[in-house]
């Protein structure tokens, strides 16, 4: 057994030497690749931040060019190009050649951000505002592809404006701009249109206005009342408090520290000391020192909450009086206010009954109706009178003819210049002849016309030439018509 055991350890469990595994070998980086890399190392780097070595990295390689086939994950918060791999940096460089081609494709997300602090650092451009165009094609493009970028850029584009001085107008659908032009709005709401007051409301994020049925229906009496009702507020505080509505109702100025591009690699370019920037009038960003504060309208959900009550309120007491039957509650509970509110829904119902009694209808169709009555009055009226004469009047003594003049005057006689054409028949043409000229109208009564049928029918016939009446309700004429009816009626 012995000499069995010596074989076995002998011959299969004897020793043997241990060859190492050969690597495969690494590949070499291209030149530039391996001079930035140079500037990772060495005493320099160990006083030297990220952000600087980051900066001088971007500036070395801000044209560099590759096609490496790179199909691995990349997972880096913060990402620098020292972060990365030998194999990811080729793989980063290749993408951002495509990307410069216009072949935006999705990647990895460290990818996207590192091409992105490329640009806040105005690596690869000429000046800013290529640098604010290209976040915003990326933002649109690569945002449609991968949406986790666009919270970043949504505050790193206001920062880049902010800190490269480009025009406040690139952000006039920020959150911050449109919020405060609302509220440049409600603060004058005096000067301001019943219109410009009602969108800048719809602005902030009210929560009734969008639920309300009632609103939906009746928008028009309900922007009228909200309008009257916010001023009134609004004067009320102006008035009396040292804050105004939009203090008590929507926001608040203050003054607080803020970080440009925060939670970026941002390595501060331009060595921004002592600065200051107005996005509008109400939102300032100053550095003092390298420190950055900002001044401007902080919005107060709890205050917008106030307002969203006075609405409901109004809301729920205009549907007491114009639909009864669905009713709502609201918690305002504010008398002063509560005033205010059911004072100017009055004021509209009042406004509308007024409105509704003076509407005028004319029919039309009734005219030749009220004419023909007229000329049975008319001719009832003559029977009557020739009835009530006791007895015969003397025949007139002879008498020499009257002159030419004086004889197309007589009652009954049609005025000798009156034109064929004329839509006026002859006792309508003369009145507007008498009219016109002053001349005597006795003779309207005398010969048993009515005056008022008389200018009825001349406005009536003469609507087609003029669309509009000629004489006004005592019988004068327009002045806007004088000089054309003179020249249909001569003198």
């Amino acid at each position: 057994m012995k000499i069995a055991a010596e074989w076995f350890y002998e011959k299969v469990f004897s020793d043997e030497a241990i060859t190492p595994k050969k690597e495969p070998p690494r590949e070499r980086l291209p030149s530039l690749l391996r001079t930035a890399r140079s500037l990772e190392g060495g005493p320099q780097s160990s006083w030297q931040s990220r952000e600087a070595i980051f900066l001088k990295q971007a500036k070395l390689l801000a044209s560099y060019e590759d096609d490496y086939e790179f199909s691995g994950q990349v997972t880096r918060y913060y990402p620098t190009y020292q972060a990365l791999t030998d194999q990811e940096l080729r793989g980063y460089f290749s993408w951002r050649t495509r990307v410069r081609r216009g072949d935006i494709r999705k990647t990895s997300l460290s990818f996207a951000f590192l091409y992105i602090y490329e640009l806040i650092n105005q690596v690869g451009v000429e000046d800013p505002l290529e640098g604010y165009q290209k976040l915003i094609h990326f933002r649109v493009v690569y945002g449609a592809l991968d949406d986790s970028i666009l919270p970043y850029l949504k505050r790193w584009m206001t920062d880049y404006v902010v800190y490269y001085d480009l025009p406040p107008a690139l952000l006039a659908d920020s959150p911050q701009v449109q919020l405060d032009g609302s509220i440049a709005v409600l603060e004058r709401m005096a000067e301001e249109s019943p219109a410009a007051i009602m969108e800048a409301l719809k602005q902030l994020p009210l929560k009734w206005l969008n639920r309300s049925k009632f609103y939906q229906n009746h928008t028009q009496d309900m922007d009228t009342v909200i309008v009257r009702v916010l001023r009134r507020i609004a004067a009320h505080y102006d008035s009396r408090c040292k804050k105004g509505f939009v203090e008590q109702y929507v926001a608040s100025i203050q003054k607080d520290l803020t970080w440009l591009f925060e939670a970026a690699v941002f390595c501060n370019p331009l060595k921004r000391r002592n600065y200051e920037y107005a996005l509008d009038e109400r939102c300032v960003h100053r550095c003092q020192n390298g420190r950055w504060m900002v001044e401007k309208y902080f919005f107060q959900s709890r205050k917008c909450a106030k307002l969203d009550d006075i609405l409901k309120t109004v809301d729920r007491k205009m549907r007491e009086h114009f639909d009864p039957k669905h009713p709502i509650k609201s918690q305002l509970e504010t008398k002063w206010i509560l005033k205010i509110i059911d004072e100017e829904i009055q004021a509209l119902l009042a406004e509308r009954k007024a409105a509704e009694a003076k509407k005028i209808t004319i029919d039309r169709s009734r005219l030749a109706k009220i004419r023909r009555d007229a000329a049975i009055t008319q001719e009832k009226l003559i029977v009557e009178e020739e009835l009530e004469e006791e007895e015969p009047a003397p025949p007139p003594a002879p008498a020499e003819p009257a002159p030419a003049a004086a004889a197309a005057e007589a009652p009954g006689q049609a005025p000798a210049d009156m034109p064929p054409e004329s839509p006026l028949n002859d006792a309508e043409y003369r009145l507007l002849q008498a009219i016109l000229y002053g001349k005597d109208r006795s003779w309207v009564r005398a010969e048993g016309y009515i005056m008022s049928v008389l200018l009825d029918s001349i406005n009536e016939k003469l609507y087609d030439v003029f669309q509009d009446a000629v004489l006004d309700d005592a019988g004068a004429p327009l002045e806007d018509y004088i000089d054309e009816l003179k020249e249909m009626v001569k003198p």
